[in-house]
């Protein structure tokens, strides 16, 4: 994991959505997602929480839950922290803990009812995976949520295939990331039950990269009006394509007896 870019876009984005995700209309789209999953009265943890931001939208109508944000980057960490107690929020902390460490954080272990992982995996390469996939599964109690929001290749090919046709670059993955295969979840179902995908991007995914690209020239813009309308239509429930999005969630139930 690149610690020290995710230390210098806290230093340079403070709480603001570019220090967690570069597209902040699909960041919009995932945290209304949560709202729907994320139930009050649970003990949550967040894994990779970044600056926070998350769990801090969550929280102020949550307060009968707990909730605790972990994250490998200490200046994340202090954004977070800064930002609750700034809004005086005493039902949610955040700490330091690097999501492959072999070891779970004190009080950790079989501690919470929900553990969220946003894009966490995709900043985590080879078998290093593995390790932050048990200690998930080592925090949730028996029968837990693993709320898994995270990007896979095999729609991000589908995406570049339609660039093509239209003479548009590729959308590389990024070096710091990289993207979860349909063969990874197949490792994630040995200790996880599937209970629902949601796919809640794809039509925006394909009007920002696909056709505002083509009519931006190359120069497309993440609030240009094409690009709201499509985010407007999925916020509505209006999904008439699926597959596209890289970026997905699954809501996975943790099973006694893993493969």
């Amino acid at each position: 994991m690149n610690k020290g870019f995710w230390e210098e876009q806290a230093r340079k984005h403070g709480q603001g959505v570019a220090a967690v995700n570069f597209d902040p209309i699909q960041e919009e789209l995932m945290t209304s997602l949560l709202e729907e999953l994320v139930p009050d009265g649970r003990a949550v943890a967040d894994v990779g929480c970044g600056n926070g931001r998350t769990l801090l939208d969550l929280v102020p109508n949550r307060r009968a839950g707990k909730f605790v944000g972990y994250d490998f980057a200490s200046t994340m960490v202090d954004v977070a922290e800064e930002r609750r107690k700034e809004l005086k929020l005493d039902n949610v902390r955040f700490h330091t803990f690097d999501a492959t460490a072999p070891a779970l954080p004190d009080g950790a272990r079989n501690a919470f009812d929900m553990v969220l992982g946003k894009r966490l995996l995709i900043n985590i390469k080879g078998d290093a995976k593995r390790q932050a996939l048990q200690n998930i599964y080592d925090m949730l109690r028996e029968g837990g949520t693993y709320l898994m929001i995270e990007c896979f290749i095999e729609p991000l090919e589908r995406t570049n295939e339609a660039r093509k046709v239209l003479g548009l670059d590729r959308i590389g993955v990024k070096d710091f990331n990289e993207y979860l295969t349909a063969d990874f979840m197949m490792e994630v179902e040995r200790k996880f039950t599937v209970e629902r995908m949601a796919d809640v991007a794809s039509l925006y995914y394909f009007v920002s990269r696909v056709f505002n690209a083509a009519l931006s020239e190359g120069k497309p813009d993440y609030f240009a009006p094409i690009n709201k309308i499509a985010a407007q239509l999925m916020q509505a429930g209006v999904q008439p394509i699926s597959g596209y999005a890289p970026e997905v969630a699954y809501v996975l139930k943790k099973k006694a007896n893993p493969l």
